[in-house]
């Protein structure tokens, strides 16, 4: 009963309990977050005007398509974005919207990330907007000034501002690529928000995601569709020729991708990043001729390093990795990061899942014991798949044994796993499979 009643309590609490109550009030969300008979009032409400969408869609040449953008690292809809833009149906427009909007994180760390989720869709030649005019210092109204008819969301978090988080499109039709596979027990964040079933289309990968969203989703995922992973939609495609992202070396080494989580510091803490930090910088130096390390830390870590360590100290940490011979820093897109990569070490939940798609030797970096029982059955499948390390001297014997010296035992099963759970059985790509949706639902 305590425990439940624990559990309750640090889903409402999240990253403060003043955080908490900031949001209630901002976004006013307390009685549908609270009462589920609340919230399924608001789904019918938002069910017809969904259906009024529709009807209203089909007398329109086009549709305007909203893409709201908080990071480039939780960006999966490159494939289903190029779809669109060549489609005399659809216009595309990307929102570069505000990302940890929190009472206890950094400001100038907020607007520095969505600077650079400018440059990012600008080098990837998007159409986008930022949410933020730079020059009258002031927010915009995307929805007066674009009246979107279809949007999709990149978080289902209220980790941004109330005026771009679905609350305000529940008269579009609403749709989410889950930026990571669920594959842990966190069935609250990943379907049991108000946000999972106010959507219109909620885009999962496999028929676990699908079972997990009818269990625990408040509408019984009754907007559900599996589309398989559009995130990897890349790494499945062999033809896909990747662009080389790695730092130059003198010679041809072994690449490693070190993906530490962020949770060093609440819920089911994952991380092992402050016992390891500087066991990795040393690893890189010793194994220089060798190995070429990308540091690849979760976007919300460097929030938590400079309420721990101090915005200096934690700047001055990320620089020693982008000013390695043989390291760089990746905080962006990481497709290319993977396909070109050979191992991965991480902590990342999502990571656990979507690395496989690469079909290439990665380390798990476990806490201790407890860790493996917060995966669910599917997260645990993906788990067996992984090499694991319970300390630096372990995930050192992977790098020298795995990597370097190529002894990879667990490569057949990997692929077999591939093949069995994760490849579409259709073998249509999640692009094509949404774009459909889309044209149906505009009667094209």
């Amino acid at each position: 009963m305590w425990h439940t009643i624990k559990t309750k309590i640090n889903q409402f609490v999240g990253i403060s309990l003043w955080d908490s109550i900031y949001k209630a009030f901002t976004f006013r969300d307390f009685s549908i977050a609270a009462s589920s008979k609340c919230l399924l009032r608001k789904v019918s409400k938002v069910r017809g005007a969904q259906t009024r969408k529709i009807e209203q869609l089909h007398k329109q040449s086009k549709a305007r398509v909203l893409f709201f953008l908080q990071t480039p690292s939780v960006w999966k809809y490159d494939a289903l974005y190029q779809k669109l833009e060549n489609s005399e149906y659809f216009e595309p427009l990307i929102v570069v919207s505000p990302y940890n909007v929190h009472l206890n994180y950094d400001t100038e760390e907020c607007f520095r990330v969505m600077r650079q989720t400018e440059e990012f869709a600008l080098e990837m030649g998007y159409n986008y907007v930022s949410a933020y005019n730079w020059e009258k210092n002031k927010w915009r109204d995307i929805k007066k000034e674009y009246q979107p008819d279809i949007v999709f969301f990149t978080k289902p978090y209220k980790d941004t501002l109330p005026a771009y988080h679905i609350y305000h499109y529940t008269d579009a039709l609403t749709l989410y690529v889950p930026y990571g596979i669920n594959c842990m027990n966190l069935y609250h964040n990943n379907y049991e928000l108000p946000f999972q079933s106010l959507l219109w289309k909620l885009l999962l990968e496999t028929d676990f995601q699908k079972q997990y969203a009818e269990q625990y989703e408040k509408s019984h995922g009754d907007n559900v569709e599996i589309v398989g992973a559009l995130a990897e939609e890349k790494l499945m495609q062999k033809e896909y020729v990747a662009k080389d992202v790695w730092k130059p070396q003198t010679h041809k080494k072994k690449r490693i991708i070190w993906a530490p989580h962020h949770t060093v510091d609440y819920l089911f803490n994952f991380s092992n990043f402050l016992n390891y930090c500087e066991e990795m910088l040393r690893l890189a130096e010793k194994y220089q001729n060798e190995i070429q390390i990308a540091f690849k830390p979760h976007p919300v870590l460097k929030f938590k390093l400079i309420n721990i360590w101090g915005a200096e100290k934690t700047e001055d940490y990320y620089n020693r990795w982008a000013n390695l011979a043989n390291g760089q820093i990746e905080q962006g897109d990481y497709i290319d990061l993977f396909k070109t990569s050979d191992a991965m070490i991480h902590d990342c939940a999502s990571f656990t899942v979507e690395y496989l798609y690469a079909q290439k030797p990665v380390l798990f970096q476990i806490r201790d014991e407890k860790v493996k029982e917060e995966f669910n059955s599917f997260g645990q499948m993906c788990l067996e798949q992984h090499y694991l390390a319970y300390s630096i001297e372990e995930t050192e014997k992977f790098i020298r044994e795995v990597v370097i010296e190529g002894k990879d035992p667990k490569k057949a099963e990997r692929e077999q796993f591939y093949k069995q759970y994760l490849y579409p059985k259709d073998g249509v790509m999640p692009s094509d499979k949404i774009f459909e949706i889309l044209k149906n639902a505009i009667g094209k």
